[in-house]
């Protein structure tokens, strides 16, 4: 059975773009000293999502390589199967060429 790959249904779609993320610093107001919450605070808050967004980036590009490289094992495997299909199927025409060829000799 060949399977094909495509998107995951079990992922939500919303994951697929960072702007859909939640933004921490939206209850401050925005970013720096601006808003209603402590600047620093606001800052750190700012930097931990740029840094989940671009991690987060990153493991969805390492699973679309993956995702590939599991692709190729799969032709690979199905480049594999019709090769020995092929391969028995010759072995089975001459074990019964060779059946017939030895057949007569025996009924002697």
């Amino acid at each position: 059975m060949i399977r094909t790959l495509g998107p995951d249904p079990t992922i939500n779609k919303s994951l697929d773009d960072p702007a859909n993320f939640p933004q921490c610093i939206s209850q401050w107001g925005g970013g720096g000293g601006g808003g209603s919450g402590p600047p620093d605070l606001v800052d750190r808050l700012e930097a931990v999502e740029r840094l989940q967004i671009a991690e987060f980036a990153a493991l969805k590009q390492e699973l679309a390589l993956l995702k590939a490289k599991l692709a190729q094992v799969a032709q690979t495997a199905s480049n594999v199967q019709v090769d020995l299909g092929s391969k028995l199927n010759v072995l089975r025409t001459r074990v019964g060429a060779l059946e017939q060829a030895s057949a007569p000799s025996h009924q002697d």
